[in-house]
């Protein structure tokens, strides 16, 4: 079950973390769970873009402040909305559990529902749009409402009976006029409070990795230490962008230090080698004025293995020359100098003799 749990809030939250680099959000991905497991019935976890900021369970029936800036005090009548709200949203999860157990004549065993809804702001603080998407069992989507400034999307799914025209009217005016500007203006609030998190910029740091494999190489693009999130990372090969299908990889990634990764990998076969391409890892960021390039040609590496193979060849056959001449010379330093002591020898002999004899 806590694979499932986890695996559903991966998959709703997936979603809706790809924003573009000039916008925030905040999101509520909420679960309602049927059956016997070891969670909370109700769970709601509050995203301010990628950084959760509020937990609320229905044990403790009130929310906790998650953000990294809790120096700030939360004020009494901001716990008593979000406990509203939230408490809104358990029981008219739960009453539509009971309206899908009955439709779908289910008995027994675990049942998980799940609702994402929150809102999208402009960096210039004007409203981008607000949305909520309902599943049920990780299979079924239905009541998914999008509204984005000029246009209401109501799409009934396939679960329950659909809204009427005049119904979808009253939710549309509800959104519009209600909802969003609650949303939004909570956004800002949180924000605000959060800002020298959310609103820092650290620039990546770019790698292109080369790893020899059966077969040929395999050339990895890695950028990696960034902040926030969004982030243009692209392989070319002499030039031109490589297909995104010839490529592995691609998904941005938590680092574990409030930063971010991501790496794209390609393989290279031996026959390619042999072509020289020249392969250039390029990222651009909000916090890199320019683009971030670095580059390695395809066979390059061998030639150079080639010519420091030759020179290091070069290198010990002249230590090994010089090994020679030293043991030479010193092979003919001993011999001179026997032939000096020999020589002494024999002029000490011949003068001792000379020496008697005049005796």
């Amino acid at each position: 079950m806590g694979k499932l749990s986890v695996l559903l809030f991966v998959h709703s939250f997936s979603t809706i973390v790809n924003a573009g680099s000039g916008s925030h959000s905040l999101w509520a991905l909420a679960t309602y769970i049927s059956g016997e497991t070891p969670f909370p019935e109700f769970t709601v976890v509050v995203m301010l873009d990628d950084v959760q900021v509020t937990y609320y369970d229905s044990n403790m029936k009130h929310f906790i402040y998650k953000g990294h800036n809790t120096s700030d005090k939360i004020h009494d009548d901001e716990a008593k909305n979000g406990d509203f709200v939230f408490g809104v949203m358990y029981h008219h999860m739960k009453e539509r559990y009971f309206h899908l157990k009955h439709h779908l004549n289910l008995t027994e065993g675990v049942q998980v529902q799940q609702r994402m809804a929150g809102c999208e702001m402009f960096d210039n603080g004007e409203p981008a749009l607000i949305m909520t998407k309902n599943t049920f069992n990780a299979v079924f989507v239905d009541h998914a409402i999008y509204y984005n400034m000029t246009h209401f999307t109501y799409d009934a799914g396939k679960l329950l009976q659909g809204w009427d025209g005049m119904r979808q009217l009253q939710e549309k005016i509800l959104y519009e006029n209600v909802l969003l500007t609650l949303c939004i203006r909570t956004l800002k609030t949180i924000l605000k409070r959060e800002k020298n998190v959310m609103m820092r910029k650290v620039p990546p740091r770019l790698r292109l990795i080369k790893k020899e494999v059966s077969g040929g190489f395999q050339v990895s693009c890695l950028a990696f230490g960034f902040y926030p999130r969004h982030i243009n990372l692209t392989l070319l090969r002499d030039g031109q962008p490589v297909a995104e299908q010839e490529l592995t990889g691609g998904e941005v990634l938590p680092s574990g230090d409030r930063t971010y990764q991501l790496r794209k990998r390609l393989e290279v076969s031996t026959e390619e080698l042999k072509k020289r391409h020249n392969y250039t890892c390029t990222a651009s960021h909000l916090s890199l004025d320019n683009k971030l390039d670095v580059s390695w040609e395809s066979g390059a590496e061998r030639v150079h293995l080639s010519t420091l193979s030759v020179l290091l060849v070069m290198l010990l056959i002249l230590i090994l020359f010089s090994i020679f001449i030293c043991v030479k010379r010193r092979w003919s330093n001993t011999a001179s100098q026997s032939k000096l002591v020999n020589v002494d020898a024999t002029v000490s002999e011949e003068m001792n003799l000379s020496s008697d004899s005049e005796t």
